[in-house]
């Protein structure tokens, strides 16, 4: 389920009811999870991925952001969708960090939407936390005054390495506990507003933000699945399925790399 704006206030009174949840998977990250003291928070979410069997692919679905598959082994790989802009790529880094701590013991595979679905708040809210934390409000209003609400969303956007929903359902929580109801009228008439990839990347340059952030990345990355196939090759050379693996996954390569200069 896709959250529109006639869905904001139901949003944020979820929130509210999973706040301590999600503050203590917060923590947990920052105890647990963190290994190299970082300040770039999409950064550090990539190592914790990469530790924990990451592949990252362009795909061609608009609407697909990633997925975690459980293992016979019990092993988790994740795959991220590099086709898709980076802020949202950023997103779903976290939310799958979520699901990794939390919930995915039991699951057999867990689909992620990249557009923001009630049954998964839990798990987009923990997202935002871990991009935007509590400064998207004030850093909205030490924005230039003559700046209109859509451009001032921009600048947010680069700030805090955001997708555009997550920047204004923060917003409108923070208005909420804030009474500005004006500001709140505002992220209503431009939640549903819905904008090309083109569109995003004309915004960008025209505030002079980075456009790398609202373009895919196209990356093509199996992380360590080569080198383990490699090596099971190595130690048993005479088993003829190590070596077909290999081939399938350097012609899957192969064929994503043209695509992608095409």
């Amino acid at each position: 389920m896709r959250i529109t704006k006639d869905m904001l206030d139901q949003t944020i009174a979820r929130n509210k009811e999973i706040k301590n949840e999600v503050e203590l998977i917060v923590n947990l990250v920052y105890t647990r999870y963190k290994t190299v003291n970082i300040l770039s928070s999409e950064k550090q979410a990539l190592q914790i991925l990469k530790d924990h069997h990451l592949i990252q692919l362009p795909i061609s679905d608009e609407n697909w952001g990633g997925a975690i598959r459980k293992l016979p082994n019990s092993k988790k790989i994740f795959v991220i969708n590099t086709a898709q802009p980076r802020v949202y790529q950023y997103f779903i880094y976290w939310h799958e960090i979520y699901h990794l701590i939390v919930d995915f013991e039991g699951a057999s595979s867990h689909l992620i939407s990249v557009e923001f679905d009630i049954r998964e708040r839990a798990a987009d809210y923990f997202a935002s936390q871990m991009l935007l934390g509590s400064d998207v409000y004030d850093y909205f209003y030490k924005l230039d005054k003559t700046l209109d609400f859509l451009k001032k969303t921009m600048h947010c956007m680069d700030m805090f390495k955001a997708p555009y929903k997550a920047i204004l359902i923060q917003l409108y929580e923070s208005a909420f506990e804030k009474e500005n109801h004006q500001l709140m009228k505002e992220i209503k008439e431009n939640f549903d507003v819905k904008f090309s990839r083109d569109t995003f990347v004309q915004l960008f340059k025209e505030l002079a933000l980075d456009i790398t952030l609202v373009q895919p990345s196209n990356i093509i990355d199996f992380g360590g699945l080569k080198s383990r196939i490699e090596e099971k090759r190595k130690e048993d050379d005479s088993v003829n399925m190590y070596n077909e693996h290999l081939d399938f996954v350097n012609k899957f390569k192969e064929i994503l790399e043209a695509k992608v200069s095409d």
